[in-house]
């Protein structure tokens, strides 16, 4: 028994043996038979000759019989990378270098030439039936340790471009995704270092399923099967951009993919992500993981990527990889005859939108690919004449309301948009056309499904009136006898507090959400309503996390015929808004009133003030001198300014005379004009000059620290001999009217007084003759609102000018007092911003 056991498993050993030599030799016959083809066209010879020159040739160079025939066709049918990529020079001459020369007749073409070849098991031809599988073995024999060992040229174009072809031999009689897999890392990439890939296919929403892996841990691939389209790492990067992704080293990846916790999918420390093409559309992506940093050459790079390719086309062949029953409808469910059927039983209409990208993978248009049944576009374009076309060129209007825009970022991205009743203009023969509609475009492969709907009047009004409602945070209501709820829009149950996504609202609960002061007005208007008095309006307040939230209450009654009450309905608004607006309002004006109260009695106050400051002085007329003084305040300010003017007889006989102006309003200015005023009287009792009584009140403005700023003109008039001796401190100069003509008196310098504590001033000196008039005045007569003072820089010297003709041109009876009415009068005093002081005195013939 134990010895049939034996026999039994010795058997089974033998068999399992000669059948993985009957599948390595089949998985090299197709490139012995693509070499048997090539030197057949070069050489004139048969095929049986042809293999005989292989084997010959294989034994004298001892290589084995695929990897010399692998490179024999490397150099007559280069593969996608060779192409595109200049291969390096050989190290040295190739065994096929001897027939690269001749003419090539019927050489296979590279693309389908792994599929294509004969499969059978019938023996080689030129060869004996019972010796060509084991020679095919034999030349082949150990491919998982000699492929490894035997790297051929290296990293060169040539040595790649006999990988590709041993690559492509080994996944032609793959079963699945993971030996796919396996034989591609043993056949090709474990040549170039690398430890471990996966394959990943995208499905119809965009995101990525595993199908197949090599090297990498259970774990990993369990909680890595499906790869959301929105989830940031190199595999969904590279079907994104449909560019290959290289990261460099694991600091590299940490700063790309920083929300990446845990181990990556792919062992390894240089990565690579390669999209998977098949038939001219992208299917998923490759990635692979070298253990120790790799820098690869660009031939390198195009390598990997016709490798890739590869694989993408052998995955299309294995049955269940795209959830489907062939490549035509897995790889473009658009041109499956049952989705067609499916999106033409839509009411809708839809796009099935591929993208269209530019050399750096960046989406820059979106193609139609198909329409349904249903589709119109709102220029009366039907699917027929919609497919193969791009957006941009379909609907200008939409990349110019920026729409477009949105859709690319969707495609690009993986993200699903929807517009709300939006609206699109386009124009058609020269008319625009103009339509609200919903789009909504999702993921679908390599683009969109998009699809829209037009809105028409009603859904349009609906639309607005619920904006309107949103806008205006109004909700309605409504309530039949019987019912022990109140159904009511989305908006009204946040406004009491209750739970999102409430339709009904309890009134005992809304009830029990009013401010306790305001409940018995609900019961009375809901008394009301019950009643059937209609409309009723309440306002309340109902507790919020923010304090309370003021709302308003409108609601009617639906009657019967015969009294009966059959609904009550309504709308409720939340003003909280209004009434905090309300009451700052009315803070506003209640501080507005104050400050008017408050302003008007210190107007008062000072008004009364300046108008006992500026009473003329009780006393005896001075004899030979006529005189004649005004006060004017500002009109429109309403504020008493610091303009002021003096005229005192002194016991020596002379006259002072002197015109101020303090700067500022109110009452500060005026106690400032006051201070200046009574300081400047006591000063004149003693015999000091003008430009001294000046620097004495300088001196006292700068030593008190004022915040003021003062221009006066002082001067002291002998009426017995029209002596009269002036100076001013940054005040203009008086006038002088002597028969019938008017002049400014040349001003002695003089710096406005509380800026220089040490300026000296000095004095002018003139007579004045019998008939003469002297005219002293504040800036307020000629200055407006935006022009210059007369004289000093920036001046607008029109000012002065005018009044000299106005002095000019008074023809009256000579009188000071006429005078200054009369200038009063030509200069439209008083002048509304500023205070205007006038003195004027005559000397008597």
């Amino acid at each position: 028994m134990d010895g049939e056991q034996s026999g039994l498993e010795a058997t089974v050993d033998r068999l399992r043996t000669e059948l993985e030599g009957l599948r390595t030799a089949m998985r090299t016959r197709a490139v012995i038979e693509q070499a048997k083809g090539v030197l057949v066209g070069r050489l004139g010879c048969t095929p049986e000759e042809a293999f005989e020159q292989l084997v010959s040739r294989s034994q004298t160079e001892n290589r084995k019989l695929a990897q010399l025939a692998a490179d024999l066709l490397a150099n007559a049918a280069p593969p996608p990378a060779a192409r595109d990529v200049p291969a390096d020079p050989p190290a040295e001459p190739s065994p096929a270098a001897a027939v690269q020369d001749a003419p090539v007749r019927d050489a296979p073409v590279q693309g389908a030439p792994v599929q294509d070849a004969p499969m059978q098991d019938a023996p080689v031809p030129g060869a004996p039936a019972q010796d060509a599988p084991a020679r095919a073995e034999s030349a082949s024999e150990g491919e998982n340790e000699g492929e490894r060992k035997d790297t051929g040229a290296g990293e060169s174009g040539e040595g790649l471009a006999t990988r590709f072809h041993l690559a492509a031999a080994a996944l032609t009689t793959a079963a699945d995704p993971d030996e796919l897999a396996e034989r591609l890392y043993r056949a090709a990439l474990a040549p170039l270092g690398a430890g471990a890939l996966v394959l990943a296919v995208r499905e119809p929403d965009g995101a990525l399923r595993l199908v197949g892996a090599y090297g990498v841990a259970s774990r990993q691939l369990s909680q890595w099967q499906r790869i959301p389209p929105r989830t940031r790492v190199p595999l969904t990067e590279a079907v994104r951009t449909d560019r290959p992704v290289w990261v460099a080293d694991r600091r590299e990846f940490a700063a790309r993919y920083p929300e990446l916790a845990g181990d990556d999918l792919v062992p390894g420390t240089t990565v690579c992500a390669l999209p998977l093409h098949a038939r001219g559309r992208l299917l998923g992506a490759l990635k692979i993981g070298w253990p120790e940093p790799h820098h690869p050459a660009p031939a390198v790079e195009a390598h990997l990527a016709a490798l890739a390719d590869l694989a993408a086309d052998t995955l299309l062949r294995l049955p269940g990889v795209l959830l489907t029953e062939g490549p035509p409808t897995g790889l473009d469910p658009a041109g499956a005859p049952w989705f067609r059927a499916v999106l033409d039983g839509l009411l809708d209409p839809v796009l099935v939108l591929g993208t269209v990208r530019d050399r750096d993978g960046k989406v820059v248009d979106l193609q139609v690919e198909h329409a349904n049944a249903p589709t119109v576009d709102l220029a009366g374009r039907d699917a027929t004449e919609l497919r193969g076309r791009r957006l941009t060129e379909l609907y200008p209007g939409m990349v110019a309301s920026g729409t477009f825009d949105r859709l690319r970022t969707a495609a690009a991205d993986g993200i699903p948009y929807r517009g709300e009743a939006e609206r699109y203009v386009e124009t058609v023969a020269g008319s625009a056309r103009a339509s609200a509609m919903t789009v909504c475009a999702i993921p679908f492969q390599d683009g969109l499904l998009l699809t829209w709907r037009a809105h028409d009047e009603r859904d349009r009004r609906i639309a607005q009136l619920a904006q309107t409602a949103r806008l205006a945070r109004v909700g309605t209501w409504e309530w039949h006898p019987g019912e022990r709820r109140i159904a009511c829009s989305d908006d009204v149950p946040n406004l009491f507090g209750a739970p999102a996504g409430t339709d009904r609202l309890d009134p005992r609960t809304a009830l029990g959400a009013i401010a306790p002061a305001d409940r018995e007005a609900v019961r009375a208007a809901a008394l009301a309503l019950l009643d059937g008095r209609t409309p009723v309006t309440v306002d309340f307040a109902v507790r919020a996390a923010d304090g309370y939230r003021s709302l308003r209450a409108l609601g009617e009654a639906a009657v019967a015929d015969d009294g009966r009450l059959l609904s009550l309905s309504g709308v409720v608004q939340d003003v909280t808004s209004w009434r905090r607006a309300e009451q700052a309002l009315s803070e506003i004006r209640d501080r507005l009133a104050d400050q008017r109260r408050r302003t008007g009695d210190e107007q008062r106050a000072v008004r009364a003030l300046q108008q006992a400051l500026m009473r003329p002085p009780a006393g005896r007329p001075v004899p030979g001198l006529d005189s004649a003084g005004r006060y004017l305040p500002a009109e429109r300010a309403h504020k008493v300014g610091g303009d002021w003017y003096e005229l005192l007889d002194l016991p020596d006989g002379t006259v002072l005379l002197a015109v101020g102006d303090v700067s500022g309003h109110g009452l500060p200015a005026a106690v400032a004009m006051s201070q200046l005023r009574y300081a400047l009287r006591g000063m004149a009792y003693d015999d000091a000059e003008p430009g001294q009584l000046l620097d004495r009140l300088d001196r006292m403005l700068c030593h008190q620290r004022a915040d003021h700023i003062a221009a006066v003109t002082v001067a002291r008039l002998d009426p017995r001999t029209g002596h009269l001796a002036w100076a001013r401190a940054g005040h203009l100069p008086p006038v002088l009217l002597h028969d019938g003509t008017a002049r400014s008196l040349e001003p002695p310098p003089g710096l406005i007084l509380g800026v220089n504590p040490r300026a000296r001033r000095s004095t002018a000196e003139l007579d004045l003759a019998p008939g003469d008039t002297l005219l002293l005045y504040t800036d307020g007569l000629i200055e407006r609102r935006g022009a210059a003072p007369g004289t000093g820089p920036g001046a607008d010297p029109g000012g002065v000018t005018r009044l000299l003709h106005a002095c000019t041109d008074y023809r009256a009876a000579p009188d000071p007092s006429g005078l200054v009415d009369h200038l009063l009068r030509r200069f439209r005093a008083p002048n509304p911003f500023d205070d205007i002081c006038l003195l004027a005195v005559r000397r008597r013939p």
